[in-house]
């Protein structure tokens, strides 16, 4: 299996990209313990949900992550605390959070929740993922390899192809790959079978910049912050990225 993977929630599963250097290959898994089983012997694993949730206060990471994307802060939210993602309900996750650090909660992290609980419970089911499973942010790595200044938004044709031309930068073989994700993954694929729709576009493109990002790093990271702390369960709080 491939030893540098990304993993991006998209709507219906975890789309995962792998390369294993030279190959590329896009799927689609039902669960992150899914993802785990097929990519147990990967070099890193960076996913785009929060890993390490905090008690009392708004993460370091997500404090530096929003000024490191500057005017694109509010593509990270505020991860919400471990008591708010057991809460059952919106209105008692939003209790907890404003118990713990004196703040509510936004739609957008309820709706996360879910995916946040069950990261959370793989990395502190006893297997040894921490290692291998880190949290990393598209936008940030987007920015870091050669996204200066404002970044078009994603959901539209400019921010995609923005984002393809630094991908592109990094590698020029990443536009035909995105392109016969597309293709295989939506295009050809009648309505009712797709698993991903057009609308998850700027999903496959997060996962491939996830999936670059662990073949650039190599396990070998920088940090947001650059000394993570830990969380009460011992799973540091951090956001990580490299440069081209």
């Amino acid at each position: 299996m491939a030893p540098y993977v990304g993993v991006d929630w998209a709507s219906s599963g975890w789309l995962t990209v792998a390369t294993d250097g030279d190959g590329w290959t896009a799927t689609m898994h039902p669960s992150i313990h899914s993802v785990w089983f097929t990519h147990r012997d990967a070099t890193a694993i960076l996913v785009d949900i929060p890993i390490g949730l905090p008690d009392t206060e708004r993460r370091a990471c997500d404090r530096a992550a929003k000024e490191f994307l500057d005017d694109r802060a509010s593509s990270v939210f505020w991860t919400p605390c471990r008591a708010a993602v057991e809460a059952r309900t919106y209105e008692r996750a939003k209790e907890a959070n404003q118990n713990c650090r004196g703040d509510s909660l936004s739609s957008q992290a309820w709706g996360l929740i879910p995916r946040i609980r069950e990261v959370d419970r793989l990395l502190r089911d006893g297997v040894d993922t921490e290692s291998v499973i880190l949290e990393s942010h598209p936008e940030v790595c987007f920015t870091a390899l050669g996204g200066e200044g404002s970044l078009p938004s994603k959901h539209d044709d400019d921010g995609i192809e923005a984002r393809l031309d630094i991908l592109e930068s990094v590698d020029d073989s990443l536009a035909d790959v995105y392109e016969r994700f597309e293709a295989s993954l939506i295009e050809e694929q009648p309505t009712w079978a797709r698993r991903i729709g057009a609308s998850n576009r700027d999903d496959l493109l997060d996962a491939m910049v996830l999936a670059l990002t662990a073949k650039l790093g190599g396990g070998d990271f920088r940090t947001l912050p650059e000394e993570p702390p830990l969380d009460a369960e011992g799973l540091p709080m951090q956001i990580v990225y490299t440069e081209s």
